[in-house]
């Protein structure tokens, strides 16, 4: 480490990876723990936070004294590289450390993590946390000791070999107790977290997903409560999407209809899939599901890890680690998920090829929130304030325009907007504004593609 470097690193002041002390004390070996449990950095003694050097004084045994203290006083006993300079005729010392791989560190039995350039005392959770990151597992390979075999549903077990062996050459043998076995469900006689999160015979209060039908955002037209295993959460929360979006036939001279779905499907199951993997079970708190005529929404408790972004989810570059890796592990085998991290970009991919627009991916109330749109989402949430007002109000009625649109829909189904323009008199944004309304409202629908497809008035 070269004079001018620290010269540099003075000059530039303290920051998350540097700060300067007058003088050793517990407070240096608060930081360096920090540090340790962040990404590493260094200590400047004889250094004031005002950017001045004033020197320390170091006599025969100070440095080893020093090195002691912080041996004794982390219980990993953590050793920071020293460097002595002198610098203007005075004595700075360096003490540099390390992100430990083996975190988090205590110092005095608390943990520190550093932000900028404070040392923040970690929360129990994101102890928990890192603890579990820095050594690959995860909450659910672990024993849940108030359980036992009996409290799995045997059953459960062998539909899902079953279902594993429907997509795989060399099949699966093994008896439920071997398969739980061979896939680290199971230790003995104890069960693990994530065996009970996917074969429990009981309701779980800890799954609970609330889903719902809604009008707005403070009119439920429906609700469904699941407290149940895993795998069956996925199938129940995707019936009831798929009870609640719009699916037109098309007809394109083979002997079969094609459908169309609101939405693709299989990007909506990668949300759904994704949620349910990434949820945080320790929290307790429910996820919920939102079905709009216009949207869909999902919030899942639990926050990305410190080293991921929303950027990142969208790219699929960064490698994604499941909050449950045995959860996960088993959605894999059942070809819930292809590979870790790049589902959420596929999904996002299929939804823009399906001519929609972006689904918005944000961290809201400590988790994460997703809205899948079915058309124009900026129109959509305008028109569904102002139905709201409306439905508060209970003023909801057809203007006369709205009344024009749908007598000349009623008269010709196959219209176009250009020609609805022209027989009501009204421009073509308009005309779009207000069969948005008219299909929120339950009025009109359009059976088909915008091309080739048809409009079908349900009530005046």
């Amino acid at each position: 480490m070269q004079k001018d470097l620290i010269l540099k690193e003075i000059k530039n002041g303290e920051n998350e990876k540097t700060e300067f002390k007058e003088n050793f004390c517990d407070e240096v070996i608060e930081t360096l723990t920090a540090m340790a449990n962040s990404v590493g950095g260094k200590v400047l003694l004889g250094v004031t936070n005002k950017q001045k050097i004033v020197g320390v004084v170091v006599g025969k045994e100070s440095i080893q004294k020093w090195l002691n203290e912080i041996k004794h006083k982390t219980d990993f006993k953590i050793m920071p590289d020293v460097t002595e300079f002198e610098i203007k005729n005075k004595k700075v010392i360096v003490f540099s450390i390390p992100e430990y791989p083996n975190k988090p560190i205590p110092f005095k039995g608390r943990y520190y993590k550093r932000i900028n350039t404070g040392n923040h005392l970690m929360t129990i959770d994101e102890i928990a946390n890192e603890y579990l990151r820095v050594r690959n597992r995860s909450w659910d390979m672990f024993v849940d000791n108030e359980a036992s075999l009996n409290d799995l549903d045997f059953d459960k077990v062998n539909k899902l070999i079953e279902r594993i062996n429907q997509s795989r050459d060399l099949k699966l043998a093994d008896d439920p107790l071997a398969f739980l076995r061979k896939f680290d469900l199971i230790f003995g006689e104890k069960i693990t977290n994530a065996a009970v999160l996917l074969f429990s015979k009981k309701p779980l209060f800890y799954s609970e997903i609330q889903i719902g039908l809604f009008e707005t955002d403070t009119t439920i037209k429906k609700s469904l409560t699941i407290k149940t295993d895993l795998l069956s959460e996925v199938d129940l929360v995707m019936d009831f999407i798929m009870s609640h979006i719009t699916k037109e036939y098309i007809i394109t001279g083979k002997p079969q209809r094609d459908e169309h779905w609101q939405y693709p499907l299989s990007a909506v199951r990668e949300f759904v899939v994704n949620a349910i993997i990434h949820r945080d079970y320790r929290s307790g708190v429910h996820s919920q599901f939102r079905v709009y005529r216009g949207k869909l929404v999902i919030w899942n408790i639990g926050k990305l890890p410190k080293d991921l972004t929303i950027k990142d989810l969208y790219s699929g570059e960064e490698k994604s680690t499941p909050r449950n890796l045995k959860v996960a592990e088993i959605f894999k085998e059942v070809g819930l998920i292809e590979k870790y991290g790049s589902g959420v970009k596929r999904a996002v991919a299929e939804i823009l090829e399906y001519n929609l627009p972006k689904p918005e991916i944000k961290e809201v109330s400590g988790g994460i929130n997703v809205d899948i749109f079915s058309g124009n989402k900026d129109l959509e949430k305008d028109l569904e304030k102002d139905l709201e007002k409306d439905l508060e109000k209970d003023t909801v009625k057809l203007s006369k325009n709205q009344k024009r649109i749908v007598n000349e829909m009623r008269k010709n189904p196959v219209i176009t907007q250009k020609e609805l323009s022209e027989k009501a008199g009204i421009n073509e944004k308009n005309i779009r504004n207000n069969i948005i309304k008219l299909k929120a409202l339950g009025v009109v629908r359009r059976i088909g593609p915008d091309k080739g497809g048809h409009w079908e008035v349900l009530q005046s």
